[in-house]
């Protein structure tokens, strides 16, 4: 295996240096690919190279980043000038997600289950490898989840009811 990857790694470096546009950072890209691949090893078919199976992997992973970046970048530009938080707003936040926490632990097994896996997962795909799940039920679990938390939301916090239809649109 270290002779299998020591042949592929310059291939893939110089593949996530040019990527990256930085040395640094197209290392930790390589890197990156390269724990990846070792960790899902068992679905390299050989039909091609080792060294563009983990190209493909390190391609992938940065699309991935540019995506998240550009998603980050635009909520950044749309909150602009966003004021400070006053200490009573964060408080207030922290106390409505526990309030929400509160209302996901009261979901039937699988509404629960289906939300707390999408939100400490990478995405549905994710949450569905994780419930072992095909994408499409996770997304219809997810959703029927959804609806029964905005019901419970609007039975027991109507002061939220502008806050939930609003989200709804």
């Amino acid at each position: 295996m270290a002779q299998l990857v020591n042949r592929a790694l310059p291939v893939v470096r110089g593949l996530a240096r040019r990527l990256a546009g930085d040395a640094e950072e197209g290392d930790a890209l390589a890197q990156e690919a390269f724990a990846v691949a070792l960790e899902t090893l068992g679905r390299y078919r050989g039909d091609a190279a080792f060294s563009t199976w983990v190209c493909g992997i390190a391609v992938r992973r940065y699309a991935d980043g540019r995506r998240v970046a550009e998603t980050e970048e635009r909520l950044r530009a749309q909150m602009g000038s966003a004021r400070q938080r006053e200490p009573a707003d964060i408080v207030a936040d922290r106390d409505s997600a526990r309030r929400l926490w509160e209302l996901v632990a009261e979901l039937p097994p699988a509404h629960r289950d289906a939300l707390i896996a999408r939100a400490t997962s990478e995405g549905p795909a994710d949450a569905a490898v994780r419930l072992g799940i095909t994408t499409n039920a996770m997304r219809v679990r997810l959703h029927r989840a959804r609806l029964a938390l905005r019901e419970l939301l609007l039975a027991r916090y109507p002061d939220w009811s502008e806050e939930v239809t609003h989200a709804k649109q």
